[in-house]
């Protein structure tokens, strides 16, 4: 109460509508038509005149309580809270956006895999490549210019966009990491690359994918679960 020594009592405020009421517990301590009492914003809570007694309220969100109930004139700390309030909420992503932004970064990324992988494929149908550079095992190495690298490199990607869309905590980390490799992979390839056509387009997938994939992480649209 105004004017009283201590620390006072401990309420539930609910301001809903038009009504204004203060719970201690399962008890009311009072409720009131918000339109017949009088309530002033103070540097630190609300004066609250109602029924031919005054008290002070202090709350934890004096922004939103000024807010629901309306009040039309406030302290300058209270003008602060809430135009720091609006800002918040304004800042604030709308429920689902940030899932929605991580669930579409996923898909582009398991594109970009896709990329890579027609790629290696592409590689391998090179006309200049030997049958026997066309095996598992060549496909490994430079003789086979890596075409199964790049599909195994692909498929790695295509899993990493499913852990991605999992929301799994170290899924980016594993992106990361599959496109540095892809990267080196790239590097070594195109040393030994010859001017072919059906090269160039092989090359011009695989380099498609890891800059689709590399644009995803970059944009940020996988989301932070770290």
């Amino acid at each position: 109460m105004r004017g009283e020594p201590g620390p006072g009592a401990h309420v539930e405020v609910q301001a809903e509508g038009t009504r204004l009421r203060l719970l201690s517990g399962a008890e009311v301590v009072g409720e009131w038509d918000i339109g017949s009492i009088g309530i002033q914003s103070l540097n630190d809570g609300f004066a609250v005149r109602a029924e031919g007694e005054e008290f002070v309220l202090r709350t934890d969100d004096d922004a939103g309580i000024a807010r629901e109930i309306g009040i039309a004139t406030a302290s300058p700390r209270m003008a602060r809270s809430m135009a720091a309030a609006q800002d918040a909420e304004a800042g604030a992503s709308p429920p689902g956006l940030e899932g929605a932004r991580s669930g579409i970064g996923s898909i582009v990324f398991a594109l970009a895999g896709v990329l890579v992988l027609s790629g290696g494929f592409f590689l391998r149908e090179d006309p200049t490549l030997s049958a026997a550079n066309r095996t598992t095992v060549e496909g490994l190495q430079a003789g086979g210019r890596f075409w199964f690298a790049f599909v195994l490199g692909g498929l790695i990607m295509i899993g990493v966009a499913f852990v991605l869309a999992l929301g799994t905590r170290w899924a980016r980390f594993a992106a990361v990491m599959a496109l540095v490799g892809l990267v080196l992979l790239f590097g070594l390839a195109a040393q030994g690359a010859t001017p072919e056509t059906d090269s160039l387009l092989a090359y011009g997938f695989i380099a498609g994918g890891i800059v689709v994939g590399v644009a995803v992480l970059f944009a940020g649209s996988l989301g932070e679960d770290d």
